[in-house]
């Protein structure tokens, strides 16, 4: 999926097409063409095998284009721009390389490529805004965060920023860290909707999820039409025009805090692996545990039979008692 997304902005990019000036039938003859190029250089994928299949390749071509369309409709209502799609980091070529140097004075050096760099240039300054595409729900947490589950949109955002002068040639801050959702929705209603009903119901059931910059006129920037709450972010406005408590915004210090406390728990991780501390402890929450997803759950062969195979149990904590213990473990210049 990443791919046909690359393929389709490269695409778009060299026809001199705005992602705003797209509609249905461009995006999905652009999709058809690209991913039936793609199935054309590979006889032997198995979308090519059975019919079956190719049911399954209509279904991805739909996927990917409602996709595009949403996308087309984000960038649309707001007035950031498209920088780079599937960008890598962490070579010497994009500046300083991402290092951090551990207490056993190793160094290990990060590489990594983000989906899609979004900037926007408002008075005097530069933001960013990273977005992650997903084929699942995947929603932002902030417990997780502290556990160190979910940290890559954050070692993304400080790696952006601290090279920001040799990627953007210009001194970058946070905008918003946001995933996106790559679906094709089914909207359910009990009564007839129109076709733009139809339209907001898909952008809602595909909002992003994520952390916004704690200002009005940054994240108006990511939707212009947006009033009283917006149905492509997680952010609402009071009347007194501040954000409503449930708006998924922090400060520039707080964007700060985060930055510092991801680098001390990678910091951290690096330093476990060096020493050779790869003890089998998955991770479980009170609903999930985290080897029903893992790639590699056949290798470690995680069992509660089996004598000191225990989970380690993450407990669900309020955004508000996150952020008093990352602030805390910031602070005192570490992680537990």
């Amino acid at each position: 999926m990443h791919n046909v997304l690359d393929d389709f902005t490269n695409t778009i990019r060299n026809e001199k097409i705005a992602w705003s000036d797209l509609n249905k039938e461009r995006c999905k003859l652009i999709v058809n063409e690209l991913v039936d190029k793609r199935l054309e250089g590979d006889s032997n994928s198995i979308l090519n095998s059975t019919k079956k299949y190719k049911y399954f390749a209509d279904r991805f071509k739909r996927t990917i284009t409602k996709s595009v369309m949403v996308i087309s409709e984000q960038m649309r209502k707001g007035k950031f721009e498209v920088f780079k799609n599937e960008f890598a980091f962490g070579g010497f070529s994009d500046g300083e390389p991402i290092k951090i140097d551990l207490p056993s004075n190793e160094t290990v050096y990060l590489v990594g490529r983000v989906d899609r760099i979004d900037t926007l240039d408002l008075d005097g300054n530069t933001y960013i805004k990273i977005v992650d595409y997903k084929s699942g729900a995947k929603k932002f947490n902030l417990t997780e965060v502290y556990y160190g589950l979910q940290i890559q949109l954050l070692v993304y955002l400080d790696a952006l920023i601290k090279n920001s002068k040799y990627i953007l040639h210009k001194q970058a801050m946070p905008g918003a860290i946001l995933y996106f959702r790559i679906d094709d929705p089914i909207i359910k209603s009990k009564k007839q909707l129109t076709e733009e009903e139809i339209k907001d119901n898909i952008l809602k059931e595909l909002k992003m999820s994520g952390l916004l910059l704690k200002d009005i006129n940054v994240v108006k920037a990511m939707d212009n039409d947006m009033e009283s709450y917006s149905l492509i972010i997680p952010a609402a406005i009071k009347k007194d025009g501040n954000f409503t408590s449930s708006s998924s915004v922090i400060t520039e210090e707080q964007f700060a805090q985060l930055r510092k406390y991801v680098n001390d728990k990678m910091s951290e991780i690096c330093e476990e692996m060096l020493s050779g501390e790869i003890k089998i402890e998955p991770c479980k929450n009170n609903s999930t545990a985290y080897c029903s997803y893992c790639d590699y759950s056949s290798v470690c062969q995680f069992d509660t039979a089996i004598e000191n195979n225990k989970y380690k149990v993450v407990l669900k904590k309020s955004n508000d008692e996150a952020w008093k213990l990352i602030k805390n473990e910031v602070e005192k210049g570490g992680n537990n």
